[in-house]
């Protein structure tokens, strides 16, 4: 991307030399933007997004790994020159002070990343999908940046030129795709929702956890959002799978207080079922705002109660939009220039620059505009009986 943009504006002295000074830097935060992930990636994110306490995000643990003094990382990084960190978690993280240069950190971090155009293509090859196909080259190709002048004159921000409005509608669709049929799986999503229950389980046993549990795990479920950095980084996939494996053959059920045991033993079938991979919970198609309400409702009913069936099933709304027009982010509360800073846009033959959705016949690019609606309700078959009612009303069966 940056060798197309610096031909493309071969020109313009000023673009040329930033794109050249901070390459390194932008190269830096598009390979080190998700260092931050926790384990099984953004799925350990979501055990926490209805807690009270949470991690801070895998953006922010990213920064803080790339400052942080006994990191490897953080040193390779400070021998060189050509490198600035605090540039390189700006281009990172919105939770960072805006980077002076954020026409740079739409190629790390927008509608139009390189991340996105790198994953897509890579996923659909390691697959063997071919959903993520797009036209990469072609999109290379014309890539520039554009003055939008919204905020001033020379507010720049990364575009495609009109040559390349197939290419994005390309790319949209692949992303739709890849999210509907790859991501958004149901036997992937239903073993996701398990895995969820099972650490939202632990979070509440930790007090009577097996000692044989790794400490790291122990320490973030207890307190996720004092959890520290070294702990934070011994948080990986194997740990975790350790700690499922403890749980799953934890033989100290029977010494839970009674008004957790049924919880631990839970946790425990859960635990043993996720190490066995033995079948996903079943999935349900959701369709219409009135199913979809009456989950809901029945998850929170259930988790108010303090019921252990809160742990046996899972709402899980996929609803997401593969391309995100201005507008619904101004309906968001958004103003003009954020919103247009989001926004793909075109650079017409004239030079003017326009957002992506008011792109005159471009049937494809209208119908993405749209949410793409898909929620399901993934639940433990051992227990269809208690959720047969449930069932009933949200009209699956």
């Amino acid at each position: 991307m940056i060798a197309k943009l610096i031909r493309r504006h071969s020109d313009d002295s000023q673009i040329v030399d930033e794109l050249r000074a901070q390459s390194d830097s932008v190269k830096a935060a598009a390979l080190l933007h998700d260092i931050g992930h926790g384990p099984f990636s953004h799925v350990f994110e979501r055990v926490f997004e209805a807690a009270d306490t949470r991690p801070p995000s895998h953006e922010a643990w990213s920064c803080e790994i790339l400052r942080n003094a006994k990191s490897q990382v953080a040193d390779v990084l400070r021998t060189k020159q050509t490198v600035d960190v605090d540039l390189v978690c700006s281009l990172i993280s919105s939770e960072e002070e805006a980077p002076d240069c954020p026409h740079l950190k739409d190629i790390v971090s927008s509608q139009l990343d390189a991340d996105r155009l790198d994953y897509l293509l890579r996923d659909g090859m390691m697959t063997g999908s071919r959903h993520g196909t797009f036209d990469s080259e072609w999109l290379l190709n014309v890539l520039e940046f554009g003055e939008v002048g919204l905020e001033s004159p020379s507010d720049k921000k990364l575009c495609i030129n009109a040559k390349g409005v197939g290419a994005i509608e390309g790319f949209l669709l692949a992303r739709l795709l890849m999210y509907q049929f790859v991501y958004g799986h149901k036997t992937t999503r239903a073993y996701e929702a398990e895995f969820i229950q099972t650490l939202r389980l632990a979070v509440k046993l930790t007090d009577f956890l097996p000692a044989t549990t790794p400490e790291p795990v122990l320490r973030v479920l207890a307190s996720p959002e004092d959890c520290s950095t070294d702990d934070y980084l011994m948080l990986d996939d194997e740990v975790m799978w350790w700690a499922l494996r403890c749980w799953a053959v934890w033989d100290g059920v029977a010494s839970v207080p009674q008004e957790s045991r049924a919880l631990a033993e839970a946790l425990t079938r859960h635990a043993m079922r996720l190490v066995r991979r033995d079948r996903p919970w079943k999935t349900v198609n959701l369709k219409g705002a009135m199913p979809i309400t009456r989950a809901k409702r029945l998850v929170t009913t259930l988790q108010r109660r303090c019921d252990p069936l809160a742990y046996e099933c899972y709402v899980d709304d996929l609803t997401k939009s593969p391309y995100k027009p201005w507008g619904s982010a101004k309906r968001e509360g958004s103003s003009d220039p954020e919103a247009l800073r989001g926004e793909i846009c075109v650079v017409s033959r004239g030079g003017d620059v326009g957002p992506l959705s008011e792109t005159p016949d471009s049937h494809i690019i209208k119908s993405l505009m749209d949410e793409q609606s898909l929620c399901r309700f993934h639940y433990d078959r051992h227990f269809h009986d208690e959720f047969s009612g449930p069932l009933s009303s949200f009209g699956v069966c």
